[in-house]
């Protein structure tokens, strides 16, 4: 018997969400990512991307005006002009250089203007008169956009620059920073949010486009704080947005302050849900300019991340779409899980003979469970091996359910705490990054499991809905993301059993290398165990690397048993075979899978590896 669940993903997030134009009603699916690109609003505007041309025509800076030699603590002494016009002798230099390496890298066919360095709104409109003489020669440019400080906008600039608009657009880059008035002081911007504000409306009034630049991390700031400069500025008359993550760089004021008493920055894993949450408040037709802010690493102080542009913003999309999170969605949810379309005459989802069912991942090309059935698997490969029901009889559990997934090892765990007559609490806490699959869970529930159907629904559900569920001695708490950040936020020494049920090692070695068991390590208890379905070399291999003492459970569904990994290194633990001790101490396949920022793409993980496996066969054959 097999039965369908419609697949649910990225094109039906509008089910759930409120979308922008382009994303909801007859448009879903129009764009691939959960927030609107500058990109696609390039394409949807000028009809295809335009490639920004950085003009450094010799702006000022009002501190600097001012005779302080001082500017804002964050930027640097030659106020952030770009590298590539660094050399450059005038602007019209600039502009040839940039476009021919636009034209001849990207096969460029138009062009922004963009005044970046200092503070180009206090140039003088005869210096901007001199350049667009020259850009209307080209004819290659669109647009030009103007960065500008709230307390730096000059009614004659203003004037001048609205005669300008009615011949190629004009946009202000408006550098807002953060709606807090005590940190501004704090980095020296030299203006107010209230000042903020009335720039962004009186640009708007003179028919500007405007983008708000705002910066993650200043110092003093929190979550609640950037939350609430996200709600500020959704308010404003705006256009698009740049958010830049704090950096310290060489030589600022920052930078001194820093090296005599170093406050936290924040990391690309923490950046990104502060990321994500701010998205998730400002409007849904707002293109988003930039997430992130890079800086040449001969300047960099810090942070220093392990990730590129390129990768943190396809982390951002991911996890967005995993969790059914959309630009402008208000963090809004629905207040019940939408029904999903159940055929009985397809495949995509199996039902087994125990009452259970499974799905496919398309991200992941697997099933999430064994033929034998999840729930079975579920029992003969975590539940049972882990002697939960005797743990339970004498005293409260605490478990870690590492990739929930449909929930039924959390299912089958909770079940075995329900049915003991003396059973203790049990506490699960689950890491999960697709919600998705838990509302789907939830939908299919009731064709199965008649008698539990709808106490299992409730509890997914509750999950999806409130990150939580509680019946009678069990609780269950959802950590939604990716599983090798949300364990570093759990404490040390706190869980008694530990699943692990990833997908393989060639789909998902991310959550199968020797860093990422060293986090499970650091959060067992001194007598947790651990259990998962693999029994592969490299993984068996890798827990001993990361201190564990490993075992071999029974076999359930397969030839082959699961393993067991205990923290105590004199457990006494059903003993791995000779040869798989031999393969793991003395031959290629013993090699671990690493990932040491623990950030590593599957394929980083699977190719660094090989790598190991080339230069050990090369050592081998050498001796």
């Amino acid at each position: 018997m097999s039965i369908r669940v419609k697949k649910v993903g990225v094109e039906d997030a509008a089910l759930f969400t409120c979308q922008p134009p382009g994303y909801g009603g007859d448009d879903v699916g129009m764009y691939t990512t959960p927030f609107y690109t500058y990109k696609q609003y390039m394409i949807d505007r000028y009809g295809e991307p335009l490639f920004r041309v950085p003009i450094d025509a010799g702006a000022g800076c009002p501190h600097r005006a001012r005779g302080s030699n001082q500017g804002c603590t964050f930027c640097p002494e030659d106020g952030a002009r770009a590298v590539q016009s660094a050399d450059a002798p005038d602007f019209r230099e600039q502009i040839r250089l940039a476009t021919t390496f636009a034209r001849r890298r990207y096969r460029a066919r138009l062009f922004m203007a963009y005044f970046q360095a200092y503070t180009p709104s206090m140039l003088a409109f005869a210096t901007y008169r001199r350049i667009l003489d020259e850009l209307r020669s080209l004819g290659t440019f669109r647009a030009l956009s103007i960065g500008a400080r709230p307390d730096c906008l000059s009614d004659a600039l203003l004037t001048c620059m609205r005669e300008v608009n009615r011949e190629i657009e004009v946009w202000f880059e408006l550098g807002i920073q953060t709606a807090h008035d005590a940190t501004l002081r704090r980095v020296n911007r030299g203006h107010t949010w209230a000042d903020s504000e009335a720039a962004a409306h009186r640009l708007h009034d003179h028919g500007f486009h405007v983008a708000a630049h705002l910066i993650l991390g200043l110092p003093g700031e929190d979550e609640t704080m950037f939350q609430e400069t996200a709600r500020c500025v959704a308010r404003l008359p705006i256009t698009g947005i740049k958010i830049h993550n704090l950096h310290v760089i060489r030589g600022t004021a920052l930078a001194g302050e820093y090296m005599r008493a170093p406050f936290p920055l924040l990391d690309h894993y923490t950046y990104a849900e502060h990321v994500m949450a701010l998205l998730r408040v400002i409007p849904a037709d707002w293109p988003v300019m930039r997430l992130q802010t890079d800086t040449p690493e001969d300047r960099l102080l810090a942070p220093r991340w392990p990730v590129s542009k390129g990768a943190f913003q396809a982390y951002v999309a991911q996890q967005m779409d995993f969790r059914e999170w959309r630009q402008g969605d208000c963090g809004r949810r629905p207040r019940a899980i939408p029904p999903v379309d159940v055929a009985p005459e397809d495949a995509e989802t199996c039902a087994a003979k125990d009452g259970s069912f499974t799905f496919w991942s398309d991200t992941f090309k697997e099933h999430y469970h064994a033929p034998i059935g999840a729930l079975s698997e579920a029992r003969g490969k975590y539940v049972d091996p882990s002697c939960l029901a005797q743990s339970l009889g004498r005293g409260a559990v605490r478990l870690l359910d590492i990739c929930f997934g449909l929930g039924w090892n959390a299912i089958a765990a909770a079940e075995t705490a329900l049915t003991l007559a003396d059973a203790h609490p049990l506490h699960i806490t689950a890491l999960e990054m697709d919600r998705c699959v838990v509302r789907r869970a939830a939908a299919a529930m009731t064709r199965t499991l008649p008698h539990q159907a709808m106490r299992w629904r409730a509890g997914l559900e509750a999950l999806y809905a409130d990150n939580q569920w509680r019946h009678d001695l069990v609780d269950m708490r959802m950590h939604w993301g990716d599983a090798r950040f949300r364990i570093q936020g759990l404490p040390d020494n706190t869980y008694d059993i530990v699943f692990l049920d990833p997908f393989s090692t060639q789909r998902n070695s991310q959550l199968w290398t020797v860093d990422f068991f060293a986090q499970i390590y650091r959060v067992m208890k001194h007598d947790g165990v651990l259990l998962t379905y693999c029994a592969a070399i490299p993984v068996r291999s890798g827990l001993l690397r990361s201190g564990f003492a490993v075992g071999e459970t029974e076999p359930a569904g397969r030839q082959r048993g699961g393993t067991i990994a205990a923290k105590d290194a004199q457990r006494a633990l059903p003993p791995l075979s000779a040869d798989d001790l031999h393969l793991m101490n003395e031959t290629s396949r013993g090699i671990p899978y690493r990932d040491p920022d623990l950030c590593r793409t599957n394929s980083e993980i699977l190719r660094d590896r090989q790598e190991a496996i080339l230069a050990w066969n090369r050592r081998d054959q050498a001796e």
